[in-house]
């Protein structure tokens, strides 16, 4: 394989792997405190690969359509690199597989409520 195919080669920094998985960098930063995610060190830079954004993605699913907390997030992905379950066996896996693929849906925007609350003195 092409080491500029290999998926598990480290290529992005945080800010640009944050865009791409559509979280805060400090969001990637938690999850490396977690344990969740491990990204590569060059030079005490975070890089991360095109693996660990399809993870924070998987990891996204998991806590924002799922419900999971990150210490349940971490038991699945654990049994999951144990090859004991599939995160894609477990729920939908076209809805997995859309989340993934294309990131999180947009949620529609509520318009804000007109003087909510508010009197007329």
């Amino acid at each position: 394989m092409s080491s500029l195919r290999d998926p598990k080669r480290p290529r992005y920094f945080i800010s640009i792997a944050a865009e791409l998985a559509s979280v805060h960098p400090r969001t990637l930063r938690i999850y490396e405190e977690e344990g969740l995610v491990c990204p590569q060190r060059r030079n005490n830079l975070r890089l991360y690969s095109e693996a660990d954004i399809k993870r924070v993605r998987i990891i996204r699913f998991l806590t924002r359509r799922q419900g999971v907390n990150l210490a349940g997030v971490k038991v699945i992905l654990q049994l999951e690199e144990l090859g004991k379950i599939r995160v894609y066996d477990l729920f939908d896996a076209a809805d997995v597989e859309r989340f993934v693929e294309e990131g999180e849906p947009e949620e529609p925007v509520a318009a804000p409520a007109a003087n909510l609350g508010r009197r007329d003195t």
